[in-house]
């Protein structure tokens, strides 16, 4: 891990490791390498968003402006998830990506809750239901005994200027954490940040998907060395067919066909 200082920009920091596939940005970092940029992040009082890719990732990416729209802030680091982006990565030759760049968000969440803990920083979870954000603020608190943590059910109205998403943002503000935790899943959660990250102000924001729903013991986790052989999907499409049988079975195909549509695929448009 490299060091870093207190006046070091986040977004340099970011743009010197970030890249593009099919002309969407990638920053294939380390798990120790987003607790860095987090790490700098609450020390120089600068805004990050830690966004995550994926195959189901890079659909919503042509689908859905808002998502693309977030990965494209300059403060957005936008870390691998998933092992068919790794083998995308040296496809498209970002600067010597390996399997290591895998930083699945199950995997890092109880390293980066402990790196809270020796920090004491302060932590806000918004997402899933008031039940299973208890359980998973509990789990994160064993993980992080000397951090401060508080969590809030992602079901309220998150439109941009309703009373309730006021709300939440007034107590996020009261409570003053060095980091947002948002899972509200895929699509939904990169829109919220987008539409609030000024009223956030200089915080670290962190989209983890399902993480929550996992770590609550709400959805079975793989046997973490699944990921890097590309078991994990077959394990969510066995364990959970209904939820997952259109993102891997389907979803691929229709990538593919707006890939090409788009010019991507074969490189003639690079940018967004």
């Amino acid at each position: 891990m490299t060091s870093t200082t207190k006046d070091q920009s986040v977004i340099n920091w970011i743009e010197e490791k970030t890249g593009r596939i099919f002309g969407l940005r990638l920053t294939p970092t380390t798990p120790q390498d987003i607790i860095e940029a987090t790490s700098l992040s609450i020390n120089s009082a600068q805004p990050l968003i830690i966004a995550h890719q994926n195959l189901h990732g890079l659909y919503v990416s042509l689908t859905d402006t808002a998502y693309r729209s977030l990965h494209e802030l300059p403060q957005t680091l936008v870390h691998i998830d998933g092992f068919p982006i790794v083998y995308l990565a040296w496809l498209h030759r970002l600067r010597h990506t390996t399997m290591k760049h895998r930083a699945a968000i199950h995997d890092w969440m109880p390293d980066y809750a402990k790196a809270a803990s020796k920090k004491r920083w302060r932590m806000y979870c918004i997402g899933s239901s008031d039940d299973v954000n208890e359980r998973a603020v509990n789990v994160l608190s064993d993980l992080a005994p000397d951090a401060t943590i508080k969590g809030r059910n992602g079901f309220f109205d998150a439109t941009q200027g309703s009373l309730e998403n006021q709300a939440v943002l007034d107590e996020i503000a009261a409570f003053d954490p060095h980091i947002v935790i948002v899972g509200m899943g895929m699509g939904r959660q990169e829109q919220w940040i987008l539409e609030n990250h000024e009223a956030l102000g200089n915080r670290c924001t962190v989209a983890v998907g399902a993480c929550l729903e996992y770590m609550a013991g709400e959805l079975k986790m793989s046997p973490r060395w699944f990921g890097p052989f590309g078991l994990e999907m077959l394990w969510r499409l066995v364990s959970c067919p209904r939820r997952y049988a259109h993102r891997y079975l389907i979803e691929p195909w229709l990538l593919l066909g707006l890939l090409i549509k788009s010019g991507r695929l074969f490189g003639r448009k690079q940018q967004t």
